[in-house]
């Protein structure tokens, strides 16, 4: 618990970075695009200049500063992959003259592959900021009570770090780990009776599960904050049951660039945070693209660990061209189509994307949980937790038709019964889809 003066020193750090992110967003598009080019132009010198990874992927790629001379060139900037963090050292991906407040941070790995780096304590209290304007935003301005945060308090987490900046304006006793058993959340989340829950979907499903199995439905519950992981449309649909009052939001946050975008309150489409991050959608080869293609961020308010045309998200979008009925000017991208690591392949080797399988199943009867697996072109083996008291044979019956009808003949479906999914080791999140295909298979 902090102490009162340390809370009001750490007050003026979060209001110095709201009155930042209040100021841009009432930017211009000419303004944030030349506020982009100038933080980018900077953050490329201080990485060639200071940081040993970078020095030696722009040798690799040829690449100098000089050669960033308008927004075409940023193509020539080497793509920085997850891979390049988890193999570097620290040394690598610092100055070593660094003076700024640093917090080392690890990425969950929901990737599969956990990668470390630095951020600026002023890149984090941004990131709260950025957060804080959002949930008021949410609330039409006037903040709910009795809010839940159910986060990862790993220690090199940026959610354990940024859990320590929420104290400064949320009690102890409102947060919560997500490595919690799930009997307590469940406990806990009745006793506060909260107006507003802020969690990552594969906890506030697992709470929902249980909440279910006891017959038990929470009104009081008007807004649910969803980020870090996809929300499948069977959680959503099982999210309404549970919370029949609430109002789900997402944002589309990562532990390398912070928060990148947000769900529109009018529509699916998610708008890019674009004073925090240059996003870029890109082919194969690195190239724009108009279709679905990778996203590649550059983040630019975290100077420790410059994370620059990054890949690692392993996200696929294709960018949404029509103007948002909201009226904001910030760039769309149409729903994240799903994790590179966690496309499906058919028989014939072509891509499906997970949400084929998600959207297909959620309304199968006695589906209490699943988990799809994929070791070998064209086999899906679906790992399944029923209902109690929900016959096998027909929750099998019931998959088999979806996905069948969803799919056609191109995979081949094995179902396997299970008495429960966890998640992998060293994660909270338990993956909906698994993919143990190289991806260039």
């Amino acid at each position: 618990m902090h102490t009162p003066s340390q809370i009001r020193a750490r007050g003026r750090f979060l209001h110095a970075a709201l009155d930042q992110v209040i100021e841009q967003r009432g930017w211009s598009t000419a303004r944030r695009r030349a506020h982009q080019w100038r933080v980018l132009r900077s953050l490329v010198q201080h990485a060639h200049t200071h940081i040993p990874l970078y020095q030696k992927l722009f040798a690799e790629a040829g690449f100098t500063p000089a050669m960033l001379q308008d927004w075409e060139d940023i193509s020539r900037l080497p793509i920085l992959t997850k891979s390049h963090l988890r193999t570097a050292t620290r040394a690598d991906l610092i100055a070593q003259d660094n003076r700024d407040d640093i917090r080392w941070l690890a990425s969950s790995g929901s990737t599969g592959t956990p990668a470390s780096m630095a951020r600026t304590e002023e890149s984090l209290w941004h990131y709260m900021a950025c957060n804080t304007a959002l949930y008021y935003d949410w609330c039409h301005g006037t903040p709910l009570t009795h809010g839940l945060y159910l986060v990862d308090m790993a220690p090199d987490s940026i959610d354990f770090a940024t859990a320590d900046l929420l104290r400064t304006t949320v009690p102890d006793s409102r947060i919560f780990s997500v490595h919690d058993p799930v009997s307590k959340l469940t406990h806990e989340l009745l006793g506060i009776a909260p107006e507003f829950i802020s969690s990552y979907p594969s906890t506030l499903r697992a709470i929902a599960l249980d909440l279910r199995a006891q017959n038990r439905v929470v009104k009081h519950t008007r807004l649910i904050h969803l980020t870090s992981e996809m929300l499948d449309a069977h959680t959503r649909h099982l999210l309404g049951q549970v919370f029949p009052n609430a109002r789900l939001i997402e944002t589309y946050t990562s532990t390398e660039g912070g928060l990148v975008a947000w769900q529109c309150m009018q529509g699916s489409r998610w708008h890019i945070a674009e004073t925090n991050v240059l996003c870029e959608i890109v082919d194969d080869n690195g190239l724009p693209t108009t279709g679905l293609g990778h996203i590649v961020i550059t983040d630019l308010t975290n100077t420790a660990t410059p994370i620059l045309r990054y890949r690692g998200l392993g996200d696929l979008a294709r960018w949404e061209p029509e103007p948002c009925p909201c009226g904001s000017s910030a760039r769309s991208i149409r729903h994240i189509e799903g994790r590179t690591a966690a496309m499906l392949r058919a028989r014939d080797g072509s891509l499906i994307s997970p949400y084929v399988i998600t959207n297909a199943i959620e309304e199968v009867p006695g589906l209490a949980q699943y988990q799809v697996v994929q070791k070998q072109p064209g086999l899906f083996e679906v790992r399944v937790v029923a209902d109690a008291g929900a016959p096998h044979n027909r929750v099998e019956m019931g998959i088999t038709t979806a996905l069948e009808a969803a799919l056609g003949s191109v995979a081949g479906l094995q179902i396997t019964f299970v008495s429960s999914i966890a998640a992998p080791p060293g994660s909270h999140k338990v993956p909906l889809v698994i993919s143990e295909l190289p991806l260039a298979a």
